[in-house]
């Protein structure tokens, strides 16, 4: 996880692919209260989405997202993803 919070504060700008598969990136916005979207949804914002997952109050005041929060995030982030997959039905036919 610190690979990614020094990547976020080095290029947060850069496109969030190269992180986030596309089920997590819909995850994570629609986490995302509406006062907190932002647009273009680059990688600072999937970042800071993670990071709220994990506890991070994303105040004006406060510091970026370390380690320990982005790791709590991308952990709820896993069950999130796990239980949208669960939730979905099957692809079957007959």
């Amino acid at each position: 996880m610190s690979w990614l919070t020094m990547l976020s504060g080095e290029a947060p700008e850069a496109s969030p692919t190269a992180v986030f598969t596309d089920a997590e990136s819909r995850m994570l916005e629609l986490a995302t209260p509406d006062r907190k979207r932002q647009e273009p949804r680059n990688l600072d914002f999937y970042v800071k989405a993670v990071a709220r997952l994990g506890g991070y109050l994303d105040r004006a005041s406060d510091a970026p997202p370390g380690t320990t929060v982005i790791w709590r995030g991308f952990s709820r982030l896993a069950d999130l993803i796990e239980g949208a997959r669960i939730a979905t039905p099957p692809d079957t036919y007959g």
